[in-house]
């Protein structure tokens, strides 16, 4: 087996950093790159990077790579006498060939693995690509891949309450977007100020009520050690505050990670934050 679909393209489609950990069996499929704002003192995954929306014939073309690399995978999956069905001797399979070095190729071969029932659209928030040409991706995405049973993406709340309207999400939803990923981090405005989110709690409770209102499951990013010591209390009840207004499908805590080159790395230097220990 040899590595000519690669050498002209047939076998690469684009894919982002970051995908939520909930999304690990999924497909994913890039149609932003990086993120818009970019300043959140407590993230470094798009630092130093310009965010861009993909041309439409750009992800459609991938959408058609996808397909070859799926069909590809049948083939192969025949050939080896498992009758188009992708199991683990077809994993152990390709990982042993040149396709396996690929991750492109084997995310499409885990995708099918596991069953092609979810799709991530990356990158960090898509909500700001036109809706004509989300939902012709989403529609593009069930018409090729029938077997498809849910779609999601990240989405900015401050992109959703100013940019996207009931009706927009509403049809988005019933071309097959089935969840968004937000990232609160926080209810409490001096928290979100602190670490430069770039949206304040009303837009966090008017984006997730917006979500839910258009039947779109919700899930909630929350970052418990994000108060600090200086404003645990307030960041923990203001989040739960804001939590309990909007009741999203799903709260997730995600850990604090003081990073260098961050932001927030520079705020614990100064004193400005202290970061809360274990116990606390």
């Amino acid at each position: 087996m040899s590595l000519d679909g690669y050498k002209n393209n047939q076998f690469y489609f684009e894919q982002g950093p970051i995908r939520p950990p909930s999304e690990a069996k999924s497909l994913l499929v890039r149609i932003t790159r990086n993120c818009p704002w970019n300043k959140c003192a407590f993230c470094r995954t798009y630092k130093g990077k310009r965010f861009s929306i993909r041309p439409l014939e750009e992800v459609k073309q991938d959408i058609e790579t996808i397909k070859r690399i799926y069909d590809e995978i049948k083939s192969i999956s025949w050939q080896l006498g498992c009758k188009g069905e992708v199991d683990e001797e077809v994993i152990r399979f390709l990982y042993h060939t040149p396709y396996g070095e690929f991750s492109s190729f084997m995310n499409v071969a885990m995708w099918l693995y596991f069953g092609e029932g979810s799709v991530f659209l990356q990158d960090g928030n898509n909500l700001g690509v036109k809706t004509s040409d989300l939902l012709e991706i989403l529609n593009l995405l069930k018409k090729t891949f029938p077997n498809i049973r849910r779609i999601t993406s990240y989405g900015r709340s401050k992109t959703i309450a100013k940019r996207k309207t009931v009706e927009e999400l509403k049809a988005l939803h019933d071309a097959g977007l089935s969840r968004i990923h937000i990232g609160l981090e926080s209810g409490y405005d001096p928290v979100l100020e602190l670490v430069r989110k770039g949206v304040t709690a009303a837009e966090h409770i008017d984006a997730g009520r917006k979500v839910k209102e258009a039947g779109i499951s919700l899930s909630e990013y929350v970052i418990p050690g994000l108060g600090g010591k200086k404003l645990s209390r307030e960041h923990a009840l203001e989040t739960a505050r804001v939590l309990n207004q909007i009741n999203p499908d799903f709260i997730r805590l995600r850990t604090l990670r003081v990073l260098d080159g961050a932001g927030l790395d520079e705020k614990v230097a100064s004193g400005e934050f202290e970061p809360l220990n274990d116990e606390e």
